[in-house]
């Protein structure tokens, strides 16, 4: 009995050596900063791998260990706003929580996640209708969570082993961390050419995504609630919500026409004039019909995210209105 004992903690310590080979590693690594904001690997290689691959993961953390009370949630068409210049104009310190294709349910949850970590002051929430569909759903924010609420769910998820080994890999071999998930689409939408066009990514925008987003709606009856819901608690808890309808191209508009949802998007802004202050730049402008201003049909360049970020912060609309 005493030898299958001995014989039973003696496995157990062999197999628990590669966990705690994996968990020693990880502490010093740390690709999303979990434990703490190491300098084993510089903040440079975790911004190129770490945040790429999961950019909710990421971004979640990093506002968990620096909090501010002023955030800007939302997409990818957010990620880029100029926070350094917002301080200037402002003298407030601004978080953009961004994850790359956030639905709109997801950027709500975030909303509360925010809430949950600071006590809010000034909200902007980066949206436009190609969000206000019921078929335009994910369900991420859960399980971000949930790891930040339990280290075991960090140290073991999926994403935190391929970014280690692949920090490894890259701190070994000195390669970089090449787009691969993008590049394979524009291979993709160049039909087996092997130079990536510009255009062939504005196409691939306008003929597949754009389908993909406007093919299939449903009015969202339950969004509308839990933006209510947030405008009341923000009332209530004297927040300043802001409502940003992001600019698309001329070109990524007209598939709104193409798929007859002219009245579901008046209805879309109808219905967000209630629930905060709303800025709207998706309308016929210098933007939108400016094809120079976009990195994509729904990507704005640095220098109009500049102009975004001055007339907002400024309260000096000129191509921007208030709804």
């Amino acid at each position: 009995m005493k030898k299958d004992i001995r014989k039973l903690i003696t496995n157990c310590c062999i197999f628990s050596i590669p966990i705690f080979i994996w968990a020693l590693t990880l502490l010093l690594i740390d690709p999303f900063n979990y434990f703490s904001n190491n300098k084993v690997v510089d903040e440079q290689t975790k911004l190129q791998s770490a945040r790429k691959l999961n950019s909710l993961l990421y971004n979640t953390i990093a506002f968990k260990n620096n909090p501010t009370p002023n955030v800007i949630i939302g997409d990818s068409r957010i990620k880029r706003l100029p926070i350094k210049e917002i301080k200037n104009i402002t003298g407030d310190e601004y978080f953009i929580l961004h994850s790359n294709a956030a639905k709109l349910n997801e950027i709500l949850d975030l909303f509360w996640l925010c809430n949950d970590f600071t006590k809010l002051e000034n909200v902007v929430l980066g949206i436009n209708f190609n969000l206000y569909n019921q078929y335009a759903y994910a369900n991420r924010v859960q399980e971000v969570k949930e790891i930040n609420t339990n280290p075991l769910l960090y140290i073991f998820n999926g994403s935190v082993l391929e970014i280690t080994f692949k920090i490894i890999f890259n701190q070994i071999t000195g390669l970089g961390f090449p787009n691969i998930s993008r590049n394979i689409m524009l291979k993709k939408a160049m039909d087996g050419k092997s130079t990536i066009d510009k255009q062939a990514w504005w196409n691939f925008n306008i003929n597949t995504v754009a389908k993909n987003q406007y093919s299939k709606y449903k009015y969202p009856k339950e969004l509308k609630n839990r933006l209510e819901e947030v405008s009341s608690y923000c009332l209530k808890n004297n927040i300043k919500l802001t409502l940003l309808n992001v600019p698309h191209h001329k070109d990524y508009r007209k598939r709104i026409i193409d798929f007859q949802l002219e009245e579901e998007e008046k209805i879309y802004k109808n219905d967000i004039t209630n629930i905060g202050n709303v800025i709207d730049y998706d309308y016929a402008n210098s933007i939108t019909e400016c094809k120079k201003c976009f990195t994509d049909p729904i990507h704005t360049n640095d220098s109009i995210n500049l102009i975004i970020v001055k007339e907002i912060f400024r309260d000096s609309l000129v191509i921007g209105k208030k709804l």
